[in-house]
């Protein structure tokens, strides 16, 4: 994102870090203007944001947050902008009002009411070994969490139209979220990955002694945390029961969040690493179980770009163009996931056949340097309607 508006004009990011998060990179971006990354983000105790929830009509998520040195250091920097681009609806709420009259953009990386609504759908999980104790409290935040999703499911929606309404686009990254937004000004910006160089192609032959799956995502995120639970807990055991030799690889950030699959067979949690690529290219299977969120994934570009075969449910790969049979195997349930699983890891022309096909499609639409261009285009398409 950052590349693509620097090709329509000096770009200058503020953005916000998480209390113990570490410090930013320096910027890709070459003649780049400013970078600032504000320190003073506090997350507000329930006790403060809940009685404002209750009376305010928003979400939880805006109001957990408390914006006012952000807003105070934001409303002290730099000059009058040509354009505002918003990387979340959150920054558009606490902010729009220090920039009137500037034309905005602002990007919905996940419809939220569509994750709230998709979210609702999972059930409750415990780990294994959950006492009658934990299961009890567990069962009552669950609970919780769930009456707070019906109601700010609803609350979403309305702020997003109501951003949509006053920002002159909404970027969402597929045309199903187009129609799902249900605003007028939303337009496409898919999400891309690198072409990678020297990536083994060839995916005829196993790349180690055994069949191994991939799973790459930030554990703590709950969508990928819940598709972990839910593979190791239902799909696996399905596969191993036919090949006791496949393992799964579960690499990312927030192993704390799924730490007790470390001890089922069959099972490799990696974490996090310094480079993803020596683990796609150790891969014969990419899997991608999600089964809630919006926005587009670029777990599914990645495999694609680095001819992986893959297997997918269908909310894993939603708004970008893999055909069922063609690109990648489809699966919903656990017996069909495990199916697909199982015809890639052992039918060496079928796991070529699926990553040529998606690796032509990946080159085709999904690479940076046409989506940077489009980026830029949309900038100057806005900042010339308000000339």
């Amino acid at each position: 994102m950052m590349r693509g508006l620097a090709q329509a004009g000096t770009l200058d990011l503020f953005a916000l870090r998480q209390p113990a998060h570490p410090d930013p990179e320096p910027s890709p971006i070459e003649d780049m203007g400013t970078m600032v990354v504000c320190d003073a983000v506090r997350s507000r105790p329930t006790s403060e944001w809940l009685p404002e929830w209750a009376r305010n009509g928003l979400p939880r998520r805006p109001i957990a947050i408390d914006w006012t040195e952000a807003r105070r250091e934001l409303a002290a920097w730099g000059p009058r902008p040509d354009l505002v681009w918003y990387g979340f609806v959150d920054s558009w709420l606490h902010t729009h009002d220090l920039f009137p009259g500037v034309p905005a953009v602002c990007d919905f990386p996940d419809l939220e009411n569509t994750y709230m609504r998709l979210r609702r759908r999972t059930p409750l999980r415990f780990s294994p070994g959950a006492g009658v104790g934990e299961r009890a409290r567990g069962g009552t935040r669950w609970l919780l969490s769930r009456g707070f999703d019906l109601v700010d499911e609803q609350r979403w929606d309305k702020v997003q139209r109501r951003c949509a309404d006053e920002v002159d686009r909404v970027v969402v990254c597929s045309s199903l979220d187009v129609g799902r937004s249900g605003c007028d000004n939303a337009v496409v910006i898919a999400n891309g990955a690198e072409v990678p160089d020297g990536v083994r192609t060839d995916r005829r032959d196993l790349a180690g002694d055994h069949p191994t799956m991939l799973f790459v995502g930030a554990l703590a995120y709950e969508p990928n945390g819940e598709a972990v639970d839910w593979f190791v807990r239902e799909v696996l055991p399905l596969v191993r029961e036919r090949r006791p030799d496949a393992v799964v690889r579960i690499v990312g950030r927030g192993v704390e969040r799924v730490q007790w699959v470390a001890d089922v067979p069959g099972v490799e949690l990696v974490g996090p690493v310094e480079s993803i690529r020596p683990e796609l290219d150790r891969a014969d299977v990419s899997i991608v179980p999600i089964r809630m969120g919006g926005g587009t994934r670029l777990k599914v570009l990645e495999a694609m770009a680095h001819h992986i075969p893959m297997v997918t449910t269908t909310v894993g790969c939603e708004g970008i163009d893999l055909v069922d049979g063609v690109h990648a195997i489809f699966a919903d349930d656990a017996r069909s996931f495990a199916d697909g699983c199982l015809r890639l890891l052992s039918d060496k022309e079928l796991r070529q056949k699926y990553a040529d096909d998606a690796a032509d499609l990946f080159r085709a639409r999904y690479t940076w340097d046409s989506i940077d261009r489009s980026l830029a285009d949309l900038a100057r398409e806005v900042v010339q309607e308000r000339a």
